[in-house]
């Protein structure tokens, strides 16, 4: 993206399910991916994940997504946001996946009921830096996402629209932190995003 301070370069994936090698290209899995991120060093992006990666894979039905720590630690990411696919192991297995990563996990608009704070222990919101410009990083997820948990009951869980959740962050971050940018890491289908882009304008 362009702004008046300079570029800054954002590279962004998600729905990573399997990363084995393969006998025909395209090969090397996670090595290669890794390692195409990593060309883009130089350019010092912002590296951004939003969701679905413990699960569904062969390998993580033995491992409960074990496997894609290492993954994702080498790949730099600085944020992420949690997707549906993540709890497939339970909210337990989850929290300890997302404490041996290095980076924070965020879900905006989803509160656990037991504990009045973000489910899975996210985090609302974080705040990034790159060439002099001041981010702030929040994860909204669509209404539909809480019907493919199968490891949480609805009734245990607060959802806040994302149209409503992403309005009051957006301007609660600019007015109280400060930020000159805002970006949404979602877990939603493309219909939901145009809808939280047309109606947000922070």
């Amino acid at each position: 993206m362009t702004t008046e301070k300079g570029i800054v370069t954002i590279l962004h994936f998600n729905d990573v399910y399997n990363v084995e090698e393969q006998m025909q290209e395209p090969i090397a899995g996670a090595t290669r991916f890794c390692t195409a991120l990593k060309s883009f060093n130089h350019l010092d992006p912002l590296v951004l994940f939003s969701g679905d990666i413990l699960a569904p894979s062969i390998m993580s039905t033995f491992t409960k997504g074990e496997q894609m720590i290492p993954v994702l630690n080498a790949c730099g990411v600085h944020c992420a946001c949690y997707g549906n696919h993540d709890f497939d192991f339970g909210v337990d297995n989850l929290i300890e996946f997302a404490r041996r990563t290095t980076f924070p996990w965020l879900i905006s608009n989803v509160i656990d009921n037991c504990t009045s704070a973000p489910l899975a222990d996210g985090k609302i919101s974080s705040i990034l830096y790159r060439n002099g410009i001041k981010f702030g990083i929040i994860g909204l997820v669509e209404e539909e996402w809480l019907a493919t948990l199968a490891t949480i009951d609805p009734e245990d869980v607060t959802y806040i629209d994302f149209v409503t959740e992403g309005r009051k962050l957006a301007r609660q971050l600019k007015d109280k932190e400060g930020v000159d940018c805002v970006i949404a890491l979602t877990h939603m289908r493309s219909p939901n995003d145009c809808r939280l882009a047309e109606n947000v304008d922070e």
